[in-house]
């Protein structure tokens, strides 16, 4: 008959539990040991600096409580632009041209003392009335109305001087009011020669001279003339 058996319960410890249970807090001792050895345990920079903590403005958090207005957003006022030092260049005036056509070829000659618009030319070699007329250009009748005194215009000599100009009234002069002109009467002038002589009516010539006698013109009358119209 075999010796009394010996019965372990729930609750009784082994000898294998408390052997690991040893070795357990040994492997803890070493480990102490070690990392004290080694200057204790390093931990990561990261995790022992702590995150940055969001504090809501007083004015964020009375805008997020209910019922509190909403603050407008602040507008910035658009800063001007920085003055540019790119230099501008000065506009240069265009100059205006000039009436086309050549110069007047009267303008080379002298002028008439007192009487603007006329001018004075000295025959030369060659010349008559035509070449005169043509060579600046002014019409015959003009330079008979301006040289009354050349009693036969087809005969004209060297150094002899001729009145020149595009106005046929240019030798005469002008009324106080500058609205006509003052003809002296010639031996021979009629109102018909006179109002011919420089392309008027003689109805123009009697509107200026309402107490003239056209019947009884005298050498060195003067009489009033309309102002040559240019037509």
């Amino acid at each position: 008959m075999s010796g009394p058996r010996r019965v372990v319960g729930r609750g009784a410890v082994t000898p294998a539990v408390l052997a690991a249970a040893a070795f357990t807090a040994l492997a803890a001792l070493a480990s102490v040991a070690f990392v004290t050895a080694r200057g204790g345990l390093e931990l990561p920079v990261a995790a022992t600096i702590a995150p940055p903590v969001a504090v809501a403005s007083p004015a964020a958090t009375a805008a997020a409580s209910p019922g509190s207005p909403v603050p407008s957003a602040s507008v910035m006022p658009p800063q001007s632009a920085a003055p540019s030092t790119t230099a501008v260049p000065t506009p240069v005036p265009v100059p205006t041209p000039g009436p086309s056509g050549p110069p007047d070829p009267l303008a080379a000659l002298p002028a008439c003392p007192g009487h603007p618009g006329c001018y004075l030319y000295t025959v030369v070699r060659g010349d008559s009335y035509t070449v005169v007329s043509d060579r600046f250009g002014i019409g015959l009748w003009i330079m008979n109305a301006l040289n009354p005194e050349v009693a036969n215009k087809g005969i004209i000599v060297v150094g002899q001087t001729l009145y020149l100009g595009h106005d046929p009234m240019a030798r005469l002069d002008p009324c106080p009011d500058a609205s006509c002109h003052l003809y002296v009467v010639r031996a021979g002038d009629t109102l018909s020669t006179i109002a011919g002589r420089y392309g008027l009516g003689v109805a123009g010539i009697e509107a200026l001279n309402p107490a003239l006698d056209p019947t009884r013109l005298v050498a060195g009358q003067v009489i009033r003339l309309p102002l040559y119209s240019g037509s």
